[in-house]
């Protein structure tokens, strides 16, 4: 099968995987995402390739240290010239992405920048809880904090708590988090507080970092949203050589994909990201248009709606949020409309008369 035995280096050389990593090419898109769905045991180097190639692509250069430069450079200049000597290309692009490729690679090998913007890792000695398709499952962590993991997700963190350990916690799926306040006075920065103070998780990309709040976190293979219920939240997105940092406030949506991997907020209704927990979507007097978004950003489908005049209409009411097959009919009881679905595609159409 096609790219069956790719390797990291061999991502960052394919066209196709390039056009993917920069969201340039919608077929290149859902080709890769099928693929590393189908191939799970080459998703770290694909994740790794394609985070590689978007820092290349979005790259400002944060200020290191002079002596790390000049040491980072020797380190280059000796690997060079141990690199294979490789053909000329006749596409001037493909030469490019190969010269971005190698040094990409020799960035890796030497270590370099790799342990200056490294993220943190789970610990070695870790508790694990995880949650099979469709299972909910509630865990209150040793300094009181409750998390609610729906279906398909795991949680990670320390086996065992004590006063000065890091509140830090890795999430793979989606977690809801009610965060014990552990800071005896106001806090301005939340960065620069104490790791035992703070709550730090840790989920794809982002490092979302808070003191006591209730906020919502999805991590998927397409990309990571956070919600934010009330408090604050401090997010930060670090690559390889650029480091984005967003303060919240409540009802801030901040996400970040493959399309498009910066930070990018927007207001939406907490309670409508959040009411999974509760097994209900509690609308009131919701424009269609935040559902249509409701459904793209929760439920990962295309929605198309035949009339504009659609979206004027609002909701209310109490519907089921434990998958689109229960949704889908009872938001179109509502609106009294018609809803169809083909595979990911959802279309809004008026009622038939």
């Amino acid at each position: 099968m096609p790219h069956a035995h790719y390797s990291l280096d061999d991502f960052l050389l394919d066209e196709s995987f390039q056009a993917y990593a920069a969201g340039t090419d919608e077929q290149a898109v859902r080709y890769w995402q099928q693929w590393l769905v189908e191939h799970p045991g080459q998703q770290a180097d694909a994740q790794q390739a394609q985070t590689l190639l978007q820092d290349l692509a979005h790259a400002r250069p944060q200020p290191v240290p002079a002596g790390l430069k000049e040491q980072e450079l020797r380190k280059f200049q000796q690997a060079r010239r141990v690199l294979p000597i490789v053909a000329p290309r006749l596409r001037s692009q493909r030469r490019a992405w190969r010269w971005a490729a190698s040094l990409v690679l020799v960035l890796l090998v030497v270590g370099g920048l790799g342990w200056w913007l490294r993220r943190p890792a789970a610990p070695a000695s870790a508790a694990s809880y995880a949650t099979a398709i469709g299972q909910q499952r509630t865990i209150t962590l040793p300094d009181g904090s409750v998390v609610t993991l729906n279906g398909n997700s795991t949680l990670t963190t320390a086996a065992t708590w004590t006063a000065e350990t890091p509140r830090e916690v890795w999430l793979t799926g989606e977690g809801y988090f009610r965060v014990t306040h552990r800071a005896t006075q106001p806090v301005a920065d939340i960065n620069a507080t104490p790791g035992n103070v703070k709550f730090v998780v840790h989920a794809g990309k982002l490092n979302i970092a808070v003191l006591g709040t209730e906020f919502d976190v999805s991590s998927q293979a397409t990309g990571t949203k956070v919600v934010l219920n009330t408090g604050r939240v401090a997010v930060e997105r670090q690559a390889l050589l650029t480091r984005e940092n967003l303060l919240m406030q409540p009802g801030d949506l901040v996400e970040t994909s493959t399309i498009a991997p910066g930070l990018n907020r927007r207001h939406v209704q907490p309670a409508l990201y959040s009411g999974w927990t509760r097994g209900q979507l509690e609308f009131h007097q919701t424009p269609v248009s935040e559902v249509v978004q409701l459904l793209r950003d929760k439920y990962n489908l295309q929605v198309e709606v035949a009339d504009s005049v659609l979206l004027q209409q609002t909701v209310t009411g109490d519907l089921p949020a434990a998958a689109p097959e229960l949704l889908l009919p009872a938001l179109a009881k509502s609106l009294d409309i018609r809803v169809t679905r083909t595979g990911d595609t959802v279309r809004l159409l008026p009622a038939a008369r």
